[in-house]
């Protein structure tokens, strides 16, 4: 139980009053193919690469658009020379919580939020109503971007080599450890 792990709820309302200011929508558009179904609604998930994604919005050219929100990322746009990709990258052994799949037609947005490396455990067993609201403004935004052009520079070979892979799991769908192995 959650109070038992954490000794009271104050330390459980830090965890979530950490991840939800300052929050921003990173895109990786991506074709996830068969592997979208595995993306299921309240999971934890863990990656154990490094997660780039682009501030850019535009229209798709793939299948599928990840949709993380993240106050702890990289933003890296000032590195980049010439790319113009809108760059940011989410740490190596991050933890995810799906909070929603949408499908408009043939496009799918799968959102994920970025969850603290303290205190992740607590988005396993606590679902907020600031959420919900979450998921109505991502999926409003995403219904918009849909009718716009893609942005160049998402749509180039190297970028979509970049976001290739599924957030959480193998190329063959085998689901990352959540905790590490001892």
């Amino acid at each position: 139980m959650i109070g038992e792990k954490y000794g009271d709820f104050r330390k459980v309302k830090e965890i979530i009053d950490f991840t939800y200011p300052g929050i921003t929508l990173l895109l990786r558009d991506t074709n996830l193919c068969a592997l979208d179904s595995k993306y299921e609604v309240g999971m934890i998930l863990r990656e154990f690469g490094f997660v780039d994604a682009s501030l850019h919005r535009g229209g798709m050219v793939t299948t599928h658009r990840m949709a993380i929100l993240s106050n702890h990322y990289a933003d890296l746009q000032a590195y980049e020379h010439g790319t113009n990709w809108g760059l940011c990258v989410l740490d190596h052994m991050s933890h995810y919580k799906v909070l929603d799949r949408y499908s408009i037609g043939d496009k799918t947005q799968i959102i994920l939020l970025h969850l603290p490396e303290n205190g992740w455990e607590v988005f396993d067993e606590v679902q907020t109503n600031v959420d919900e609201e979450v998921v109505k403004i991502v999926r409003n935004a995403f219904e918009k971007t849909l009718s716009l052009p893609p942005v160049p520079e998402l749509t180039s070979d190297i970028w979509l080599k970049r976001c290739a892979f599924p957030v959480g799991m193998t190329e063959s769908g085998d689901y990352f450890p959540i905790e590490d192995q001892k």
